[in-house]
């Protein structure tokens, strides 16, 4: 049995049954879990996982997140609007920002992940004693003051 940090890129995500959902709602007194709102119409209601299913560890000998990706337990039914927020970020029509939403936290992680992997290679060069590997981004110049238009003087008379 081998535990995965998450989900590999070719798991996909099982479809969530009536009865989940049923359960879910049955679970929650047909109110959201977030502001305790009542619910409404079905076109309005989503049901979002808790954890999200991208930063819950996997199981593949099961070939399934830990927990299950359709536990009613770990499902929570909420407002169309309240699910946008939750994955999204706060903002209306622009986003200002996506930190602490599903989204800006994957990209978070995705980015701590990448820079770390960047890292232990210029440290293993350094122990090995090989050249180090080049940067993802190349570090850019700054103008010099040469460089900048000049103004053009005003005459007066």
């Amino acid at each position: 049995m081998t535990i995965l940090d998450r989900p590999p890129p070719d798991w996909k995500r099982p479809t969530t049954h009536c009865r989940v959902k049923l359960q879910v709602l049955i679970n929650q007194g047909g109110r959201s879990k977030i502001n305790n709102e009542r619910l409404g119409t079905v076109e309005n209601t989503h049901f979002d996982h808790r954890p999200a299913l991208e930063a819950r560890k996997f199981d593949t000998e099961k070939w399934d997140t830990i927990p299950p990706a359709n536990d009613p337990e770990h499902i929570e039914a909420i407002t169309l609007k309240q699910h946008d927020v939750r994955t999204n970020g706060p903002g209306g029509t622009k986003r200002i920002t996506t930190r602490g939403s599903d989204t800006g936290e994957r990209a978070r992680t995705r980015n701590i992940a990448r820079s770390h992997a960047d890292h232990q290679d210029v440290m293993t060069a350094k122990i090995t004693g090989q050249p180090r590997p080049e940067p993802n981004k190349p570090k850019r110049k700054l103008m010099g003051r040469s460089s900048f238009p000049k103004r053009q003087s005003r005459k007066v008379g």
